[in-house]
């Protein structure tokens, strides 16, 4: 044999070796979920949303406008007041703002419980700097202002019964606001819904880890905190993926440090952090609520 046609069938060879360990052996693992795309997002919120995960789900901040500490979120605080302070505290994100370097705009502050004026204004602004971005409204869980009320006295019924008249005056407010511009900009994502389905789930002793409704809150020391736990603060990004990428978050899990412990670390008070079996139960509860939520449109 002359030495090119051995060359050649080394080389034979070699591209076989190749093929053969280019293909996934019989019985191996799923290959990973496809990273979602990228959307830059203005996020416009509170403690209710603003320390979330989002950049694990491809939706990265441009930047972050606090609303903390705001009593009036109308037309006027929102064209002259907050969101323009706001704005000339932050040269950078000022600069991201008006340039238009954004795709989304988030807005999850616990105000949405109910319609405010300042929905037109934001859509306005956001829309005069960028005509394509889409903006989303994360309707918020129910709560109450009885600080001593533990969680587990709720009336889950009342709560539910709550949450769709709020939900359906926002409904109102952004069919509106769509048919001012001629067009679907604003839409919702109904978190309250997934976080309703969630509590029924532990009331019913079908959530695996959670004994009782203040596991999944930041309770702490008998103390009622309304502000979302591990589980409410995963359950909320797996419904901005569905909503916002429009895809099943089915797949995806979520990673941190503290353990998703909402609007401030609590690894150190014993709540119980997100396993597997949470994050697959959240994660179906997220897009059997969002897919089938026309507010949210996934179907576009």
């Amino acid at each position: 044999m002359n030495a090119s046609r051995l060359l050649l069938l080394l080389a034979a060879a070699l591209a076989a070796t190749a093929d053969l360990a280019a293909e996934p052996a019989a019985g191996s693992a799923e290959p990973p979920v496809k990273p979602p795309a990228v959307l830059r997002m203005w996020h416009v919120g509170n403690s209710w949303s603003c320390p979330f995960p989002f950049d694990q789900v491809g939706l990265p901040r441009a930047f972050v406008l606090h609303t903390h500490n705001i009593v009036d979120t109308d037309a006027k605080a929102v064209e002259g007041g907050w969101i323009r302070q706001a704005l000339n505290k932050d040269a950078e994100g000022k600069k991201v703002f008006e340039n238009g370097a954004f795709d989304i705009v988030y807005l999850g502050f616990v105000q949405l419980g109910t319609p405010i004026a300042g929905l037109d204004p934001i859509a306005d602004m956001a829309l005069a700097r960028n005509p394509k971005c889409r903006i989303y409204l994360q309707h918020p869980w129910p709560w109450v202002t009885a600080s001593d009320t533990p969680h587990e006295d709720d009336d889950l019924a009342a709560m539910q019964a709550m949450s769709d008249k709020q939900r359906k005056l926002l409904e109102d407010k952004v069919d509106a606001i769509n048919a001012r511009l001629g067009r679907r900009v604003m839409y919702i994502i109904p978190v309250s819904e997934a976080v309703m389905k969630l509590r029924q789930m532990i009331a019913a002793g079908k959530f695996p880890g959670a004994k009782k409704q203040g596991d999944v809150f930041n309770d702490v020391a008998g103390k009622r905190d309304d502000h979302g736990g591990s589980q409410i603060v995963a359950l909320t990004v797996y419904c901005a993926f569905a909503a916002i990428h429009r895809t099943s978050p089915v797949g995806l899990k979520l990673a941190s440090s503290d353990g998703f412990y909402g609007h401030v670390a609590r690894a150190d008070k014993g709540k119980i952090p997100v396993d597997d079996a949470q994050h697959a139960i959240l994660q179906k509860i997220a897009w059997e609520t969002v897919s089938t939520y026309p507010h949210a449109d996934v179907t576009k």
